[in-house]
């Protein structure tokens, strides 16, 4: 775990505790610098740094371009969890506004981002490549970060060269977004998606690409166009079916609430899974399949989901031997608390009090 110095970390809970600028602290292989804009910190870094980023917001400016690895830390998405320094949110200024990542940046990673735009919609909130010149982008990785109503797309064009081995990773992320595969290849683990107005397919297009969907929670969202694709250990509270089209897939140990056939068309693989089961049963606290973080979507007591996963644990995102994390803590250290004086002592020092957690992952 990459540790972040005390200095800079003070720095940072000062910024949201004084209600001063939200502030990036770049640390790499050059002097630690701060900034207050992402465009500055993006700049200023270089490749492989890592950037520490406060809670507040930072704005997505039209023409944004992220073109070397890099990896952004932030302290969290979860209101709970981040009572001592805030959320951090990356915000699209402008329906034409996105953060664009191109080939140089494959190898970048997002840690505790909660990804929104303004104004809300289906706009662009992350699209690989300025153009299909450099959009081969691989090897990214959101970690516990939050996508607000958006578009994410994996290619520039969609209807572009299948690439299925070029890798995106989304891990215990609450996906409210529509994500657009456009031929590329991604992994969702432990995932909550609630994208699901009408015509939307939160997870899309990913034929002619590669899809690993595992151990997630579909709160009436769907999948769509997603041949080939492998489901296992997830539950599904969407009423009709939970996937058009998934021909030629492999459907394994999934719980839906579907009373028919929830492949819409196509032929799948389907092994080990229940449908028309009764939604109201699933989970602990959850009951108008949008997340919010006051749900608990451990199974409930006589929950179907309970032990049905291919490895014996539950279904959806507490399965599996490294359950998704309560809270979406982000791996850094992580503040409990934070007290800082309004003003320097007598000595000209600046009093501050903080509680942070030990984290194993």
């Amino acid at each position: 775990m990459r540790s972040l110095p005390l200095l800079f970390s003070i720095g940072l809970l000062a910024a949201t505790a004084n209600a001063e600028l939200p502030r990036i602290v770049v640390q790499g292989s050059g002097a630690p610098q701060v900034f207050t804009d992402l465009a500055g910190a993006i700049a200023g870094a270089q490749a492989n740094d890592v950037l520490y980023c406060s809670g507040g917001t930072f704005s997505i400016e039209v023409g944004l371009i992220l073109d070397k690895p890099l990896h952004f830390i932030g302290a969290g998405i979860h209101p709970d969890s981040t009572q001592a320094t805030g959320t951090t949110s990356f915000v699209t200024q402008g329906s034409t506004a996105q953060l664009s990542i191109t080939n140089e940046a494959s190898g970048s990673t997002f840690t505790g981002i909660y990804f929104a735009n303004s104004p809300t919609g289906y706009f662009p909130l992350i699209s690989y490549g300025t153009s299909s010149d450099d959009d081969q982008v691989t090897d990214i990785l959101f970690q516990r970060c939050r996508f607000s109503k958006g578009r994410v797309s994996l290619a520039f064009n969609a209807y572009g060269t299948s690439m299925p081995g070029l890798m995106t990773t989304f891990d215990e992320c609450h996906i409210s977004c529509k994500v657009e595969g456009n031929k590329r290849g991604a992994v969702f683990t432990r995932c909550i998606v609630d994208a699901h107005d009408i015509g939307v397919y939160a997870i899309n297009e990913f034929n002619g690409g590669s899809l690993l969907v595992e151990n997630c929670v579909f709160l009436d969202a769907l999948l769509g166009n997603c041949q080939f694709a492998t489901v296992r250990n997830c539950i599904s509270t969407a009423p009709n079916y939970l996937c058009l089209d998934c021909t030629g897939g492999n459907i394994s140990n999934v719980v839906s609430a579907a009373t028919t056939n929830w492949f819409y068309t196509g032929v799948a693989t389907i092994t080990n899974s229940v449908l028309g089961q009764d939604a109201s049963t699933f989970f602990v606290a959850e009951t108008d399949d949008l997340y919010q973080y006051s749900d608990d979507l451990h199974m409930a007591p006589g929950s179907p989901g309970i032990s049905y996963g291919n490895d014996g644990n539950d279904v959806g995102i507490y399965g599996t031997s490294s359950p998704y994390k309560v809270g979406a803590i982000p791996f850094n250290p992580h503040y409990k608390q934070a007290v800082v004086a309004p003003a320097t002592n007598s000595n000209g020092e600046l009093p501050v009090n903080l509680r942070v957690a030990a984290q194993q992952h």
